[in-house]
């Protein structure tokens, strides 16, 4: 997984300020597939993804984009490990710091620290706007 390239053919819908939007059309592997959820599936056949426009697109360029393993495994763990991290490290600290109500107060530590580790992810994130790109265009086809 961790060398793993997915790479998917898509439509360009729009392209404006540096970023395109891209139909990818569902295939035989997206029910399987663990980074659908990068791509937004909505109510139809079709997903759309909007992704940095490196290559001057315009509406109707057929192009291939990619997805590395290594970059859906750093997202997962910014999204699930270190959340999961920082709850059991704010259990611990409270259960050490509080002398009565240790249950109450070591876990509204915690559900804290995980708040203000999500507030940072979100500020820093509409702050840069796009900070890193998880999803590339590889080339345009024709």
């Amino acid at each position: 997984m961790y060398n793993e390239e997915l790479i998917e053919e898509g439509i360009v819908k729009s392209s404006k300020d540096g970023m395109a939007e891209i139909i990818i059309s569902n295939s035989a592997h997206c029910e399987e597939c663990s980074a659908k959820v990068y791509c937004k599936p909505n109510s139809g056949d079709n997903r759309t993804i909007v992704v940095h426009d490196t290559l001057g697109l315009k509406p109707g360029d057929f192009v291939l984009i990619s997805v590395s393993g290594q970059k859906i495994f750093q997202t997962s763990f910014f999204l699930y490990g270190l959340p999961l991290i920082i709850l059991i490290l704010g259990l611990i600290m409270g259960f050490n710091i509080f002398d009565s109500q240790k249950e109450l107060f070591s876990t509204l530590l915690a559900i804290v620290l995980l708040a203000v580790y999500f507030f940072l992810i979100k500020t820093l994130l509409d702050k840069f706007k796009y900070p890193f790109s998880l999803i590339k265009i590889t080339q345009k086809t024709y």
